[in-house]
């Protein structure tokens, strides 16, 4: 008989409590497609914290290459076939994405933060992607208004950054493209490590 455990959700009355959050500058990296501009912020019910309901786009970055890639293929890689499409990692490239002034950060990959909001580190990575995104919605929507969360990810345990569309933020940020994944040492090194094949 398996151990029942409560899936939390974000409080009723999160709204009337302080939000955990720590303001410092951005320093990320994000694996995009090379029609689409670096800072392209956007909702779809397939990311872990974009509710249908949100208010704002966002945008995923990583805090190092090898977790940016488990992010954008990781669920191609863990098939009993690791394989990732030659034209996909073609059409991709890296960059580095700083703001030139601090941003404010729900980070939500320190336990102190998730022990003040009651979380559970399994909502998560919750399959039910309904349980994330509602953590999502809620922070976003929280009146101390933080620009980002800061998650584990579920692949590697290293941080990730889910940011908000919020006014002037883009503006506050500089992008340095880094090279075509195709071009790039490390991202080389990442299909040897994993036995990944390009079809």
């Amino acid at each position: 008989m398996g151990t029942f455990r409560p899936i939390r959700l974000p409080p009723a009355d999160i709204a009337l409590h302080e939000l955990p959050t720590r303001s410092c500058e951005l320093n990320v990296l994000r694996v995009h497609h090379v029609a689409i501009p670096a800072m392209k912020f956007r909702l779809s019910r397939k990311h872990r914290f974009s509710h249908p309901d949100a208010a704002v786009g966002l945008l995923y970055a990583g805090e190092d290459l090898e977790t940016c890639l488990w992010e954008c293929y990781g669920d191609s890689i863990l098939e009993p076939v690791s394989e990732i499409s030659k034209a996909d990692w073609s059409a991709r490239r890296l960059t580095r994405i700083v703001s030139s002034l601090p941003v404010k950060i729900c980070d939500l990959a320190e336990l102190a933060t998730r022990r003040k909001l009651r979380m559970d580190l399994s909502a998560l990575k919750n399959p039910d992607l309904a349980i994330p995104q509602a953590w999502g919605h809620a922070i976003q929507n929280h009146p101390d208004a933080a620009d980002a969360l800061r998650y584990p990810s579920r692949f590697t345990g290293k941080p990730c950054l889910a940011l908000f569309d919020r006014p002037g933020l883009a503006g506050r940020c500089e992008e340095t493209p880094l090279g075509a994944l195709h071009e790039l040492e490390e991202a080389a090194g990442f299909l040897e490590t994993n036995s990944i094949a390009l079809v």
